[in-house]
């Protein structure tokens, strides 16, 4: 009788005690023909933080995927933004904690405000150069999806056709409620049809991230696409703010400690490449999926 008490005392906490679902919560969906490992982040919980992980050793350097999930100890982790594989440097915009540690030339921003509330600038609006107010920035692309709509143009957004063969993908999205989508797929596809698949998961804004050779994603406790390339930057996430604040110097070893050794030169590529036909080709070079 005892025993039966017991049984039903504890079956009335958790009963009353709803658990809810985790604020990182990983899919593996199949839409548009295309299958996907999907990754969604409430920002409404403010314990979840995104925020942008750079190589060991800062800007001009390189690691593996693998390292650099080991490293950080992210819950969830997709590839950043593309690099010039020569100088290794990023080449969009970066911010972590609020302070730029990059300043790139090209591509539209996924950010989270002090709010952690997600938006998405678009380049179209032109090259912005104060990110204040901004917790974490990564300026990527190309658009894939546009208030709703898919919107792939690559010229608008300064790449060049080099990103129109099929190749495997990653991106970030925005739901109209306002949740982070991380996607990869790991079988060649379009720009277009990554376009057509982040709509139907309800994004209203997405962007492209680096893919290819260089597409990487972590989730659930597995790395889910693991690229043969080492990689300059990822975007991650975490579930708990003291994860957060544990990985902090490991996001950014280089930016953290300026005087342990010098900065390579940042990418030389002007304002002007957005538009000039003959800038293309550098611009190609930087981005291009191999």
């Amino acid at each position: 009788m005892a025993n039966k008490m017991l049984i039903a005392i504890l079956l009335g906490q958790i009963i009353s005690n709803p658990v809810f679902a985790s604020s990182v919560a990983y899919s593996r969906v199949k839409a548009c023909g295309i299958a996907a490992h999907v990754v969604t982040v409430n920002l409404a919980d403010h314990e979840t933080h995104v925020s942008v992980a750079l190589a060991s050793g800062g800007l001009g350097r390189s690691e593996s995927f693998r390292s650099i999930v080991a490293r950080t100890r992210p819950s969830a982790a997709i590839t950043g933004t593309f690099f010039d594989t020569r100088t290794l440097i990023p080449t969009g915009d970066i911010a972590v904690r609020g302070s730029i540690v990059h300043t790139g030339c090209i591509g539209s921003a996924v950010c989270i405000d002090r709010n952690n509330k997600a938006s998405v600038v678009p380049l179209a609006d032109g090259r912005k150069r104060n990110w204040s107010g901004y917790e974490t920035v990564l300026c990527c692309g190309p658009a894939l999806v546009t208030k709703g709509r898919a919107s792939v143009c690559l010229k608008r957004d300064g790449f060049g056709g080099s990103l129109q063969a099929p190749a495997t993908r990653t991106a970030v999205g925005i739901t109209r409620d306002g949740k982070l989508l991380l996607v990869a797929v790991n079988r060649k596809t379009s720009l277009t049809k990554v376009a057509q698949l982040m709509v139907s998961l309800g994004a209203i804004d997405a962007l492209s991230l680096d893919g290819g050779s260089s597409t990487g994603f972590y989730a659930n406790g597995s790395l889910l696409a693991n690229p043969p390339r080492k990689l300059t930057n990822l975007l991650v996430v975490y579930s708990r703010s003291v994860k957060y604040e544990q990985a902090m110097t490991a996001l950014l070893p280089a930016a953290w400690h300026p005087k342990a050794e010098p900065k390579p030169k940042p990418l030389q590529l002007a304002d002007s490449a957005l538009t000039s036909a003959a800038a293309m080709p550098a611009i190609e070079a930087a981005v291009a999926l191999r």
